[in-house]
């Protein structure tokens, strides 16, 4: 400890004293970090003898001393290990006994730890130890217990092969014994399509050539409709084997696929319906998909691909793709795949769809709110998804070009005025390795957290130390220049397709566990719209025909704020929206009880701070953050007062945490749930986590339900109607179309019509307020 900080062992307590620990909310003596404290007890041995001799000291560490010479004895005890308690010790009950296979079966299937699924979980064994292959069921295969080992021989993490196991039912089950079935002639496309149309419901899936679905080429189809069977029909495959005539089985399965009386089931179906576009195909009757059931049923899971569930609900480990593809420079396509090793994968895929479907179906069942929400909202709003994808967004390349170079100017005089105001001499600011030592060692910053390589220097560090040193100030700024640069204005162009000169980003419903849409490849949702660069960026977006169309944006106006007021009726904010108040001016009148012409600008910015934060359980800490020359007791000054003039919302509040607590979860306006596992920890930190979550999953998933409602709601008249409109972009609260000129004026008076529409299908007692502009570019209908 000495060779590497400086100090000894029994010096610890001292030098933690004087710095304090944040992570632990214990005071120390500001500006005081790790460098200095060493420099102080190696010349005065304990921090009591520093402020013996106070007068020693110079500037600011002095003044610092004398300020909080008070925080000492309160950190000291804070810091200082309690020895002397008395309690039960019973050292044989810590003696290791065995692992719990069955129990922990289920985390290492979670987490896709398949080696030690095979070590620790085999098949059932022979008298020499090797795994007999699963047995074949009707259904997905039952575990049985398994027997703890007796010894603590090696660890978990060896990968060793294990020792020889009792003979036991219990395993990982696999496609070994099954009836899969190639179809790849005519007569036998003929056989299948007539003990096709005897079934109501089937599963569905396709085998292509690439990611991206917009312009993959498909390689084949696979269908279920029993467990433990399926059916391969290959359009492409390997020159010495033989193929269906892609045409033939396109017009073989398209009545099947468009015909809605034919339910269809499976997983990522989006990615399908995107395929099959392309070839005339428009997928309908969409009664599951199991991907987004599994999200709905439980939205805390790590992972719903459809391998990962497999192995978790069905202790089914099914082929992986690597087996099939390889990797590297020598990896496959799935066109070059030897046609009895893909029609194992591919009907294997369409065989677990279908179980998982079944399975996730009768879990929604038990919950008739979620599975609503899944008939109602979620499996309609897959179309519009695809809809979305398949229009993707154009952008202007020459616009990017130009704004990276301004702002690649305004980094590098970021980048020389931090090396002057830091004035140690040349170091790179991009290295958090440089970064640290000039912060923490050379301008003797306080270290606020470390990390596994040493002090931090993340987004949260620097923003406490903006305030002590300019350097942390600008290290801030420049980062976002150079996120902006890299992440947007020099990665998007990578991110058209060259078929379609578009950005064909994709939407995914499974992504957040509040409900809200994520997106990704590119994610266009986090283009920041509080900075004059973020809203640039936006202005290299544009219609795919500039001579005649328009984006159109239409957004909902302070909508969890108006979600806010319908779930805890309070009156000041009901009537404030009523009267199409500005709300934040209203609330500020209420709680600094001035009038509502009165209010300040400063005034009416701190109840805005405090109305959103509010909706994320913002402590007064956040606040005093959030708000610039606020300190942590004027912060909750602030929010007592927001409290006591507002009790509903902090009842409100409070029930939203008082259901976690009782249920485990929370749900949304549509009984969508939100799992809150670490409501009742004994980690203090993971509990208040919990719940800020609590009372931020209920109003900003009900707001991803509002939203999703109105995507369904436009999408359906759209269609119905034979718009011309196109919907683009969904960034949140705001949905983007590209529309002819010559119609925006109707048709965004129409788009608005269905957003308001929503709200009244949610029966709001609040008026739904939605904005609508339009221009030749993003930022331009903002």
């Amino acid at each position: 400890i000495e060779a590497k900080h400086g100090y000894r062992p029994d010096q610890a307590i001292e030098i933690q004293t004087l710095m304090g620990d944040t992570t632990d909310n214990v005071p120390g003596i500001p500006g005081v970090g790790e460098k200095t404290a060493v420099k102080l007890i190696q010349q005065y041995g304990t921090a009591e003898n520093i402020l013996a001799h106070v007068g020693e000291l110079k500037g600011k560490i002095k003044e610092s001393f004398e300020k909080n010479a008070d925080r000492i004895p309160v950190a000291r005890q804070l810091v200082t290990l309690k020895t002397d308690v008395d309690f039960d010790f019973d050292a044989e009950a810590c003696k290791f006994t065995g692992l719990n296979i069955e129990g922990l079966r289920k985390h290492l299937a979670e987490c896709g730890f398949t080696s030690l699924l095979r070590k620790y979980a085999p098949h059932n064994a022979d008298e020499n130890g090797n795994a007999r292959p699963a047995p074949t069921t009707s259904g997905p295969p039952v575990a049985a217990p398994v027997k703890a080992q007796s010894g603590f021989n090696e660890t978990l993490f060896d990968m060793r092969p294990a020792p020889k196991a009792a003979p036991t039912d219990a395993g990982v089950a696999t496609s070994e014994v099954h009836i899969y079935t190639l179809v790849n002639t005519p007569d036998a496309l003929a056989e299948f399509v007539a003990d096709l149309k005897k079934q109501k419901r089937f599963a569905f899936d396709t085998e292509t050539d690439s990611l991206e679905a917009v312009t993959a080429n498909l390689v084949g189809i696979s269908v279920s409709w029993a467990p433990n069977t399926g059916y391969y029909l290959p359009v492409r495959c390997p020159a010495d084997e033989k193929a269906l005539d892609c045409d033939a089985t396109i017009a073989a399965m398209k009545p099947f696929l468009e015909d809605p009386q034919y339910a269809k089931v499976g997983h990522n179906l989006k990615y399908d319906m995107l395929v099959m576009r392309r070839y005339g195909v428009r997928l309908r009757g969409i009664e599951i998909d199991s991907m987004i059931a599994a999200f709905l049923a439980d939205a805390s899971r790590l992972q719903y691909g459809i391998d990962a569930l497999a192995l978790s609900v069905l202790n089914f480990k099914k082929v992986a793709t690597v087996e099939l593809l390889g990797k590297g420079k020598d990896q496959l396509t799935m066109d070059k795949v030897a046609l009895q090793t893909i029609t194992r994968y591919a009907a294997e895929d369409a065989d677990i769809a279908l179980r998982l479907a079944d399975l996730f179906k009768s879990r929604l069942d038990e919950v008739p709110a979620l599975r609503k929400l899944s008939d109602d909202v979620e499996t309609p709003l897959i179309d519009v998804l695809a809809e979305m994808e398949f229009n993707g967004v154009a952008i202007d390349e020459q616009i990017l070009a130009e704004q990276s170079a301004v702002l690649g100017a305004r980094a590098d005089e970021l980048r020389a005025r931090i090396l002057t105001e830091a004035n140690v001499g040349d170091f790179n600011p991009d290295s958090t390795k440089q970064l640290a030592d000039v912060l923490f060692n050379k301008l003797g910053l306080k270290v606020i957290k470390r990390g596994k390589t040493g002090p931090s220097t993340d987004v949260e560090v620097l923003e406490k130390l903006a305030d002590l040193h300019v350097v942390p100030k600008l290290i801030l700024e420049y980062r976002s220049l150079i996120k902006l640069k890299n992440t947007y204005l020099d990665n998007l162009k990578t991110h058209v397709n060259p078929a379609t000169n578009r950005i064909h980003g994709s939407f995914n419903q499974t992504g957040a566990a509040t409900g809200r849409l994520s997106m990704s490849d590119p994610n266009l949702q986090n283009i920041p719209i509080r900075t004059d660069e973020g809203r640039r960026i936006r202005l290299a977006f544009v219609p795919g025909d500039r001579e005649r169309n328009v984006l159109l944006t239409a957004d909902y106006s302070q909508i969890e704020l108006r979600l806010l007021a319908h779930f805890t009726q309070e009156p000041a904010l009901l009537r404030s929206f009523e009267l199409d108040e500005d709300v934040h001016r209203t609330v500020a009148s209420e709680v600094f009880h001035v009038p509502l012409n009165e209010v300040t600008k400063d005034q009416r910015g701190q109840a805005k701070t405090v109305n959103f934060g509010i909706i994320y359980g913002v402590s007064a800490y956040g606040l005093a953050r959030r708000i610039e020359g606020l300190n942590q007791k004027a912060a909750q000054e602030l929010i007592n007062a927001y409290n006591a003039r507002f009790p509903a919302i902090k009842q409100f509040l409070e029930q939203c945490v008082q259901q976690a607590q009782a249920f485990g979860y929370v749900e949304t306006i549509l009984g969508r749930r939100r799992p809150l596992p670490d409501i009742t920890s004994g980690v203090i930190a993971l509990r208040n986590a919990a719940e800020r979550m609590a009372i931020n999953s209920v109003v900003q998933g009900s707001a991803a339900d509002l939203i999703k409602i109105a995507m369904n709601n436009v999408y359906q008249r759209m269609t119905r109607e034979n718009w011309k409109s196109k919907l683009l972009l969904q960034v949140h609260d705001e949905l983007v179309f590209e529309t002819p000129a010559d119609s925006v004026e109707q048709e965004s008076a129409w788009i608005r019509e269905e957003m308001i529409r929503a709200g009244d299908q949610l029966k709001l007692t609040v008026p739904l307020k939605v904005e609508a502009g339009w221009g030749k570019n993003w930022q331009e209908g903002k």
